[in-house]
């Protein structure tokens, strides 16, 4: 047992968290040379950074969500704080990552973590419930988007169990190795995700803003291809 769970926080970590690291990083490449050429595109120097800065709130605090359907709205934020802050600024991640616990580093209570964990594998059967149950969100649920939540629940709750071993369904070593074994695979799998856009969605966002600044002249160009530039609008 415990040379799997060496190899799983050792060499096979480096090598989950470089597919990571190296995934994100093209992703965010891409991002920005279509960053580049919508802004090209749109012969417009202004950047929104206004619409870019409400539509990026707007994600983080979804009040359209919350306002149509509370529940749902409710069981995203909480999910996404779980995925997000959980991850990060836990000591025992902040330990493997720096090989120790750095003075600078912020390191998150244990209980807070665990409330956390808990509310995210809640909101995670909620927004489940959502997807499969409403006919509208299962024409639009993918299987691997289930597939992918179900796999961020497996890391959840192992990572849970192997600190509260008493009330774990195996040993904590075991729960160890699962929640290694799992979060590699997640690792693996977030920048060819919609996990990614937790990471990549402000930069989405003013690639999208700047997408919709159309060229002066582009109506103009508009009414050519349909032969009625001489025709009054």
């Amino acid at each position: 047992m415990d040379f799997w769970i060496d190899l799983a926080l050792g060499p096979m970590f480096t090598i989950a968290a470089a597919v990571f690291v190296l995934g994100l990083g093209y992703r965010f490449i891409a991002l920005l040379v279509q960053l580049v050429q919508a802004w090209r595109r749109a012969g417009d120097p202004r950047v929104p950074v206004g619409d870019v800065a409400r539509a990026t709130l707007g994600w983080v605090v979804p009040r359209r969500l919350l306002s149509q359907r509370p529940v749902a709205g409710v069981a995203s934020v909480l999910f996404h704080f779980g995925v997000v802050l959980v991850p990060i600024f836990l000591a025992g991640h902040a330990a493997l990552l720096f090989g120790g616990i750095p003075a600078w580093w912020p390191v998150m209570p244990a209980v807070l973590a665990d409330v956390l964990t808990l509310l995210a594998v809640a909101a995670a059967l909620v927004l489940f419930i959502g997807r499969v149950g409403s006919r509208t969100a299962r024409h639009l649920t993918r299987v691997s988007d289930l597939v992918l939540l179900a796999a961020i629940v497996v890391v959840l709750l192992s990572g849970f169990f192997s600190v509260h071993a008493a009330v774990a369904p195996f040993s904590a070593r075991t729960m160890v190795l699962i929640h290694a074994l799992a979060g590699n695979l997640l690792l693996i799998a977030i920048p060819v995700s919609t996990v990614a856009h937790c990471v990549l969605f402000p930069l989405s966002q003013l690639v999208f803003q700047l997408g919709w600044h159309f060229p002066a002249a582009s109506g103009r160009h508009v009414a050519q291809a349909l032969g009625k530039e001489n025709e009054p609008v």
